[in-house]
């Protein structure tokens, strides 16, 4: 066995015994658990690394009830916390069932009209967990973005011509009493907030989904100048949807492009990129150096953000990437 398959049967071994840890701490925040464990794995971490990891995070969290049996009920509706229980152990039996690829085409285009939710983290943990192959841990990640479920408000019924990026950025910035929107604590309340409004709805969808690299890039490229906690999000999760596009259409991409929309607008940072394209200076580091410096990081957002960007990179090059992965990393 290799170092690398030692290493993934690692991986998956804690993901096996993280299944009985709750899915958030605290006061709804998301575990980061499983994610930042498949990042060090994708990175180069060996089983020492990841126990060691384990040990150091996993001791915020606690652990969930008996798992309930395979077959329960499907619960009513998304959006409830209390059901995620209810959620994996639904999910859990219709992986058995139908099997990976029929189970995404049957619940992706419901789950990503809610993507938004929890700053995208139920969409963003899908996207690790099918990276590594763990059938428990996509129940997992799966049940988390329906238990957190948070679709906006419809979006204009005739929104208009799309408009290009640079456009669309600053028309959404442009909105009136932008400067007045409440203060939340959490990046989802923040975007619900925006979601609510009928001038962010007339404009959140103006943005072609062929724009989404485009948006991910300037993403990228803001996180650079700004190191903007919501931004960061937005490249996590610009990743996931990568992972995830082989089973998305068009109008579950458009429900991406909303939430965008409303993360964009829930930080200020945002503005920073409607005036022209942010310059970016390519690091001395190359992935394998940055990749290096990211394990010995405590940082679950800087772990995640590092391997969101060398997996964006080799799809999509562009200088933001390593900029950005530089920038987290403090170097």
């Amino acid at each position: 066995m290799t170092e690398t398959d030692a290493a993934l049967a690692t991986l998956h071994e804690l993901l096996d015994e993280g299944l009985g840890l709750n899915p958030e701490y605290e006061d709804q925040l998301s575990s980061h658990l499983p994610m930042a464990l498949d990042a060090l794995q994708d990175l180069g971490a060996d089983g020492a690394r990841l126990h060691e990891f384990r040990r150091r995070y996993g001791a915020k969290l606690s652990s969930l009830p008996p798992a309930l049996p395979l077959g329960t009920p499907r619960p009513a509706a998304f959006g409830r916390i209390a059901d995620y229980p209810a959620w994996l152990a639904h999910y859990r039996t219709a992986l058995l069932d139908i099997g990976r690829d029929a189970l995404l085409r049957r619940e992706l285009p419901a789950l990503m009209q809610g993507c938004g939710g929890a700053a995208f983290h139920g969409l963003i943990r899908t996207g690790h967990a099918l990276r590594h192959g763990h059938p428990g841990e996509l129940a997992a990640a799966l049940a988390y973005w329906a238990s957190r479920h948070m679709p906006l408000a419809p979006l204009a019924a005739q929104p208009g011509a799309p408009l290009p990026l640079g456009e669309w950025l600053a028309a959404l910035c442009a909105l009136p009493d932008a400067d007045a929107m409440p203060s939340r604590p959490l990046i989802a309340q923040r975007m619900a907030d925006w979601g609510g409004r009928e001038d962010w709805r007339a404009l959140a969808g103006r943005l072609a989904v062929d724009e989404l690299p485009a948006l991910a890039r300037s993403a990228a490229a803001l996180y650079v100048h700004t190191a903007d906690f919501t931004v960061l999000h937005m490249i996590t999760a610009n990743a996931a949807l990568r992972q995830l596009s082989p089973w998305l259409n068009e109008p579950a991409l458009m429900s991406f492009v909303a939430a965008a929309a409303a993360a964009l607008l829930s930080s200020r940072a945002a503005r920073r990129a409607v005036a022209g394209p942010l310059p970016v200076l390519v690091p001395l580091q190359d992935w394998d150096r940055l990749a290096a410096l990211t394990l010995a990081q405590h940082n679950d957002h800087v772990i995640k953000l590092v391997a969101a960007c060398r997996a964006l990179d080799r799809v999509d090059p562009a200088p933001a990437w390593r900029a950005a992965a530089a920038r987290a990393l403090g170097v």
